[in-house]
């Protein structure tokens, strides 16, 4: 390194950051969220809103997710990666069979229900799955764009031409699923595998935060220049701003390839699970 103390360049290093919030309205955080940034794992869970329980539902869906690509990682070892994709399908089957059992235990937790969208991180690739209308967007030169589909009766009607999109953003039935974990005994999550590239920035989030915030707002904010943390927590803030109806959670995560801050926030042994409110 030159005695001026310039940076060095390295590999790629993951800048993320998760948080969440229950919001203005609710009287509970039913979200819940794990992010394993040595590994560059990102799980987030929404627990269904007017079902008992919402808390719990989603925090089994993120344990057995990640519990299930740790036995996957383990088994396969380190020079032999397994099918993320086929993990991640199955892993969220898995997640939905405890639910609806745990929702068979007492009244307390019947009908609980959740939705969950997680995605697996390299540098040049991305492994994703999800269920639910918790949603996964990729920032690239300025355009966002929906890696994930909502699994709700509102999309049915604008992929038939029924609605547009701008009639669906106020729909009353926009939060009605058509799949979800909790709601049958048997789902079927959507899986995905995207090139990622230098710059792009991605975005796990709840509806507290779509119902709030518009796309055009979601991305400026997500693509100002700005520590992950304070990303989050701006768009945390907006949807605040804008009523906070609802629990608001959100994941941002980027790949970049200069160490621009002295601190670890993103160190090989972070390892962080929230359902309540908070910022990591």
């Amino acid at each position: 390194m030159p005695d001026g103390g310039e940076m060095q360049k390295r590999s790629p290093t993951l800048e993320c950051a998760a948080c969440t919030d229950i919001g203005l309205v609710r009287s509970r955080n039913e979200d819940s969220l794990r992010v394993d940034t040595g590994r560059g794992w990102l799980l987030l869970a929404d627990g269904m809103g007017g079902h008992s329980s919402g808390d719990l539902a989603s925090a089994l869906a993120v344990c057995y997710v990640r519990n299930n690509l740790l036995d996957a990682t383990e088994k396969n070892g380190e020079d032999k990666k397994p099918d993320y994709a086929e993990v991640l399908a199955n892993s969220i089957i898995e997640a939905n069979t405890a639910i609806r059992s745990a929702g068979k235990q007492s009244d307390a937790t019947h009908s609980m229900g959740s939705t969950f969208v997680g995605a697996l991180l390299n540098p040049g690739e991305m492994t994703y799955a999800y269920i639910g209308d918790s949603r996964l967007y990729l920032l690239r030169n300025g355009t966002l764009t929906q890696l994930s589909r909502d699994h709700t009766l509102v999309q049915e009607f604008v992929d038939a031409g029924h609605l547009t999109v701008e009639m669906a953003q106020n729909h009353p039935y926009r939060g009605l699923l058509t799949r979800g974990l909790g709601v049958n005994d048997e789902v079927e999550p959507d899986t995905g595998i995207c090139a990622l590239h230098p710059g792009d920035r991605l975005l796990l989030c709840t509806d507290g935060l779509t119902d709030m915030v518009n796309e055009h707002e979601i991305a400026t904010l997500l693509g100002m220049p700005a520590r992950a943390d304070e990303v989050a927590r701006s768009l945390i803030e907006a949807a605040n701003s804008a009523g906070g109806h609802d629990n608001v959670s959100v994941i941002v995560a980027w790949f970049d390839e200069w160490i621009q801050y002295g601190d670890d926030r993103c160190a090989d042994d972070a390892h962080h699970q929230m359902n309540m409110n908070g910022c990591e």
